[in-house]
């Protein structure tokens, strides 16, 4: 690859990965809104049909463009073959995207019943139009990466996210000031999900246009016989399936918990209402998980094309490292986040959704944040070693599990269950991708004298704010904000200092991580004389 197609590549990525995290902020960000005007079961009714839309756009987004531009990689250089490909895959895309909507649309009801509550079919039907867009906007979108231009993308999506998230708040405060009920909201809170869609598939065509303008884009008169065509749908459908379930994860999790949770906690004699007011309250714990990840492993994910530009290089040394290098920035990252979250949650949980309730349950479910951050980043560097099924057999069995665990404990303890069976399912996932990749490569991942010197640093910093809700414990949405963001800054502030000055992470990792140069001059101020 030459030089200038190196710079561009990187380009793309940069603007692919600023949009990705653009779009987690506000799909994380607009839930506080949105729960503060609709309450806990207006909540309850968008989070249960949110994992359908949610797997769609992984489809549209995070799975079929990804395996479009891989088969156009795998063809560069052969324009008749590409053009094969593409047609074969849109060809596919389409049986696939009518196929899951006529199956959503004529069997909400069947959908929604499963989940205890048919009310639900509605917001099922609407958001099954969602599937209709999906061809143009995978396919566009692949296209344009199997390319190398991964600007139409990253714009596409951010558009996508600001429109959707503008109409699920507008369309909910219109429906409630015009005196509808809760499922009427979140029908037109759901509808954002189908203009934004359209909006997306707008800038994208407004993209391929200007390159078919200038001679690119698919020609018209290509043909090609049967031997030609023969396995590009079915291959282009079982790798998809593979990066899609490890892509919608959590998506996954949220869709077993929108037919488990409720549904048990009813049959098990919670009234109706209380039911879907505790899983809505349940249901708080999402945007603080997605808000988490984007923390933990952004920065950790960075690192992931330098360690596949060590292994397709044979540094085997630099390989070593920048795994090393990931993982223990996964491990630092997460582990403060997560204990940091458990022990702010009851005044972050008021200051977010105005109540503290169900503070016990969100605990208990943020263990979540750092299991999740583990499990992307280990699952990330096996498809970088084309391990790319291991990760979907995890996901797979962690579900089974979930599930498993979910039927046993929800009815008993309800929404504590449910919170307690997400983490084991996580947990599963996560202990069959580390084995797989110690069997990828054998190093020591972490070191023992490491793992010690970052629980005394979490333990240290946990201590800030359980003292600040001991001496000043505030009842008021306004003081709970001030203590969550205090205990914060202040249990942040002394975690770094702790960090730096013995040396979690050393003075050679610096120079891979942002604002290096700054870490690097504030760890020598904090440093043991």
């Amino acid at each position: 690859m030459s030089e200038r197609s190196m710079k561009r590549l990187m380009k793309g990525a940069a603007w692919l990965t600023a949009a990705s995290l653009i779009s987690k902020i506000l799909s994380a960000v607009y839930r506080v809104p949105f729960q503060n005007m609709v309450g806990d079961v207006g909540f309850y009714i968008f989070q249960q049909v949110y994992p359908i839309y949610g797997i769609a756009m992984t489809l549209a987004l995070g799975g079929f463009p990804v395996v479009i531009s891989k088969m156009l990689a795998e063809a560069e250089g052969d324009l008749r073959r590409q053009q094969i490909i593409m047609r074969a895959v849109l060809r596919m895309l389409r049986i696939v995207s009518v196929a899951l909507f006529i199956f959503l649309f004529l069997f909400a009801g069947l959908i929604a019943t499963m989940m205890g509550d048919p009310a639900l079919s509605e917001l099922i039907r609407v958001i099954s139009f969602v599937f209709l867009l999906m061809p143009n906007l995978a396919f566009m979108r692949g296209y344009f990466q199997g390319n190398g231009d991964m600007i139409p993308t990253a714009i596409s999506q951010t558009v996508e996210q600001i429109i959707r998230v503008g109409i699920i708040l507008i369309g909910a405060g219109l429906a409630l000031h015009m005196g509808l009920d809760l499922y009427d909201a979140g029908s037109m809170a759901m509808s954002g999900a189908f203009f934004g869609g359209v909006s997306g598939i707008f800038i994208l065509r407004h993209f391929y246009n200007k390159k078919v303008a200038v001679g690119g884009g698919l020609q018209p008169a290509v043909f090609a016989n049967k031997e030609e065509k023969v396995g590009i749908g079915r291959i282009f459908l079982r790798q998809s399936v593979a990066i899609c379930v490890v892509s919608s994860m959590l998506i996954l999790f949220q869709l077993v918990d929108s037919f488990q949770v409720y549904r048990l906690m009813s049959d098990s004699g919670i009234p109706d209402f209380i039911a879907k007011s505790l899983k809505g309250i349940y249901d708080r714990g999402q945007p603080i998980l997605q808000l988490g990840l984007v923390l933990s492993t952004g920065l950790a994910l960075a690192l992931v094309p330098m360690i596949t530009a060590a292994r397709v290089q044979n540094q085997q040394k630099e390989l070593k490292r920048s795994i090393l290098l990931a993982i223990k920035i996964t491990l630092i990252l997460s582990g403060a986040e997560t204990v940091g979250l458990i022990v702010i949650m009851r005044p972050l949980n008021q200051m977010l959704f105005q109540t503290p309730d169900g503070t016990l349950v969100l605990q208990l479910f943020m263990p979540a944040v750092f299991l999740s951050s583990l499990i992307v980043m280990l699952s990330s560097i096996l498809q970088g070693f084309g391990k790319i099924i291991v990760p979907a057999v995890g996901v797979g069995i962690g579900l089974i599990v979930k599930w498993i665990i979910g039927s046993i404990l929800i009815p008993q303890f309800a929404t504590i269950g449910a919170s307690i069976s997400t983490c084991i399912g996580l947990f599963i996932i996560c202990i069959i991708c580390y084995i797989s990749l110690k069997q990828t490569i054998r190093v020591p991942f972490v070191e023992k004298s490491m793992i010690l010197r970052l629980i005394a640093a979490l333990a240290l910093m946990a201590v800030v704010p359980c003292l600040f809700e001991w001496l000043a414990p505030f009842d008021t949405r306004l003081g709970s904000a001030f203590q969550a963001i205090t205990s914060a800054v202040v249990g942040g502030a002394v975690f770094l200092v702790f960090a730096l000055r013995y040396k979690l992470i050393g003075p050679k990792d610096f120079v891979f991580l942002p604002f290096g140069s700054k870490l690097l001059a504030l760890s020598k101020m904090v440093a043991r004389k």
